[in-house]
Parts: structure tokens; sequence; C-alpha cells
């Protein structure tokens, strides 16, 4: 988005600096679009794009693809590799994406489960620049490893950062659904 309100930006004022243009426009006939131009870009670029958007829901896919088959490879191609990423679930906090690998993926969803199927439900993403975060709730069908079903249900944040124009998570944080509290007000 910044590279194409750079390009508009210079095609304009290359349009403007001709006698052509000079000669029949006035100052106010060209600041005023030209501010007009920068602050809807602007607005546009701190918001981030549908495409932005879309490209994390794309990320959001590969996620459960790569937790349904244990596929760290995968895995790879959406967490970023800055040694600061983070993982943190009810067994423990995972740092950097070896952890994350070889506690959550491998020893986890590979070691303690033969079937995986996590469902994510209505994420809903917020974009500002180059970081992103979503949150949703979801729903984990697993067979353990000694053949039992499992179905559990959470809810999970996750932070991303775009790195060379590619969004890569840099953090999840997960929990179990939020407890209800006996004689709590109905909030009526």
């Amino acid at each position: 988005m910044r590279e194409r309100l750079e390009l508009v930006l210079m095609i304009y004022l290359w349009t403007m600096q001709t006698n052509f243009l000079r000669s029949r426009l006035t100052f106010p006939h060209v600041l005023a679009p030209a501010l007009l131009l920068v602050v809807f870009c602007a607005a546009a670029c701190a918001q981030g794009t549908g495409s932005d958007e879309e490209q994390i829901r794309a990320v959001l896919q590969k996620y459960a693809i790569s937790v349904d088959n244990v596929d760290v490879s995968l895995a790879s191609e959406i967490w970023s590799q800055d040694p600061g990423v983070t993982f943190v679930h009810p067994l423990g906090t995972e740092h950097g994406f070896n952890q994350i690998a070889d506690h959550v993926y491998v020893g986890i969803m590979g070691g303690m489960f033969s079937k995986r199927e996590l469902i994510l439900h209505e994420p809903n993403i917020h974009v500002y620049d180059d970081a992103a975060w979503s949150e949703m709730t979801w729903t984990f069908h697993a067979t353990r490893k000694d053949g039992a079903a499992i179905t559990t249900e959470g809810r999970e944040t996750q932070v991303y950062h775009k790195e060379h124009g590619v969004w890569r998570i840099v953090l999840v944080h997960y929990s179990g659904p939020p407890a209800t509290m006996p004689n709590a007000p109905s909030g009526n």
C-alpha cells in the first residue's frame, strides 16, 4: 500500500512540474487534492488492507493444518524465526521456534495424540501497519495415543509481524474457556 502511495505521489508531483499544469492550476487546486490523497492513504495504511487480512487468514488456515498434521515444515513457514517468538499454553511457555517445534508440535501434538483437528471459530483480525493480532475461540478434537477421543475448547490470541512483506506469527497465547462464577450477576 505504501509503495502504491509513493508511486502515485511521485507521478502526481512530476505531472505538477510540467509547464502546462503550472500555468493553468492555482496552488489551492494542487494542494487540496494532494492533502486529501495523503490523508485517505494514511488512514488506509494505518488500518491495513483487505489483502493483509486475507493473508493473515491464510496464516491461520496454515496454522490449523500444521497442528492437525504435526507439520513442523509448514509451521516454519508461518512462524517468525526471531528468537523472541513465544507460545503460551496451559502446559508451559516456549521461546523461539525450535522450542515451539520440539515441545508444542512434536512433544504435545505428536507425542500425546494420534489424530488431531483444530477448528478456529471466527477469528477477529486487527491490522496496524506491520503488526497485527487476532483473537478467536477454537475447538480441538483429538484421539489420544491410548485411543480415547477428546474434545477441548478454548480461546486464543495470536500476534503477527510483517517480515519482508510476509505475515509471520510472533506470539500465540491460548487458554481454556472463561470460568463461570457461581451467583455472578447476569450483566443486564
